[in-house]
């Protein structure tokens, strides 16, 4: 694959969507332009977790092919998301005392510190994903962000360890490999998608993302412009329309096309109207009433809402949400929903869609992107922080090359 280009892979449970985005360097900046797209039926994945490997390696390929086709380049690497009910969070210190003369604080004791915080012992089925730094403390001194360079005797550092199952993240690298897909990175799904659609004030502020995704809801809150919490629950999309199929007594891909057409059920304009839906079994259509509709579909908006809210208060973070609630994921775009997220949460709610890139953004500019667009804007961070990257373009073919080792 050329070397200049970024590849994100969203693994959903009912969408597998990939994202090809090509870096341009100037002396002022770096930019991302997307180049290419595809999307698959996602058929072995159930609540966020492979149950198929063959089903998922081979929609993974689709979902490639498709984007390789729109770009004109061939994947071989990509950062990758996962999520699942398996997803955990815990927060933890970590505490150094700074050797040296002069006691400037450097990257070296940053880690020391850090690695001193995630030094925790973990169940066997459990795997470390990420370790966040979210405060530093230097000698008693709060709220710094970068403590580099500083002068103290003692470094303190709050982080967030997300932990993963191993068996999980094991089983979709797997598939990656069967699909001839190198992993970069495995990335936190609520990382990836917060990249895309949330904006730096935001974070900054105190702000709740959650990602409806088809057979999972992910939560993640930031504060401070660090992650504060992330989790993920087992409901989703797809219980929407499995409750309305069961309902209405209709087929479940077309309670998946009312869904999307009609949303809640909430619009003033079809309080009195009657919609026609197809019946099981090949029989003739029936009418159903708007009201119905909402009966059905609104209570499970109001129970994932209140999950949602439930989490964040068992969290005590539900005075941190000063700049309100951003919903993303393919769900979110059911109209309704953010009337229902506003009233359970009496706070601020906007749709999540990708932004801060070129090129095709504007083809997959909807929340059913979020991720894997947010993906590839982790790529370009992660290999800033790493040096692939720098405001030289004639040195980025070295560096992308000593970065893939080819």
């Amino acid at each position: 694959m050329k070397n200049n280009y970024l590849v994100g892979i969203d693994i959903g449970t009912k969408k597998i969507a990939t994202i090809i985005g090509e870096v341009k360097t100037s002396e002022e900046k770096e930019e991302l332009e997307i180049i290419g797209y595809g999307i698959a039926e996602s058929n072995g994945m159930r609540k966020g977790v492979i149950v198929d490997m063959n089903s998922t390696v081979a929609d993974i390929k689709k979902s490639v092919k498709d984007a390789e086709l729109t770009a004109g380049v061939e994947v071989e690497s990509a950062y990758i998301n996962i999520s699942g009910s398996h997803i955990q969070s815990i927060n933890a210190k970590g505490s150094i005392n700074i050797s040296g003369r002069n006691h400037e604080i450097s990257k070296e004791d940053i880690d020391r510190a850090v690695t001193h915080g995630s030094s925790i012992m973990l169940p066997n089925d459990k795997d470390i994903l990420h370790v966040l730094p979210q405060e530093f403390i230097v000698d008693s001194q709060d709220d710094i962000k970068n403590p580099i360079g500083m002068i103290g005797v003692n470094l303190e550092v709050y982080i967030l360890i997300v932990t993963i199952s191993s068996a999980a993240v094991k089983n979709l690298l797997t598939c990656l490999k069967k699909a001839k897909i190198d992993v970069v990175k495995t990335v936190l799904s609520h990382i990836a998608t917060a990249e895309a659609v949330l904006t730096p004030d935001e974070k900054e502020l105190g702000v709740a993302l959650i990602d409806i995704g088809g057979g999972t809801s992910d939560i993640a809150v930031f504060e401070k412009g660090a992650l504060a919490f992330a989790s993920t629950i087992g409901a989703g999309g797809y219980n929407f329309t499995n409750d309305l199929a069961i309902g209405t007594r209709t087929p479940i891909d077309k309670a998946e096309n009312i869904k999307r057409k009609y949303g809640c059920g909430t619009d003033p304009n079809l309080k009195n109207q009657n919609i026609e839906i197809p019946s099981m079994g090949g029989k003739k259509q029936r009418l159903i009433s708007a009201t119905l509709l909402a009966d059905i579909l609104r209570p499970r908006a109001e129970e994932i809402f209140e999950m949602v809210k439930q989490k964040i208060e068992d969290e005590g973070l539900e005075n941190k949400i000063n700049a309100g609630i951003v919903i993303t994921g393919g769900s979110a775009v059911l109209d309704g929903l953010l009337e229902i997220a506003d009233e359970i949460f009496s706070a601020p709610v906007r749709i999540g869609r990708p932004y801060g890139s070129g090129g095709l953004i504007d083809k997959v500019n909807t929340p059913d992107f979020a991720t894997s667009v947010g993906l590839i804007k982790y790529g370009l961070l992660d290999m800033k922080d790493r040096g692939v990257i720098s405001n030289q373009p004639q040195n980025l073919l070295q560096k992308l090359k000593g970065y893939f080792n080819i």
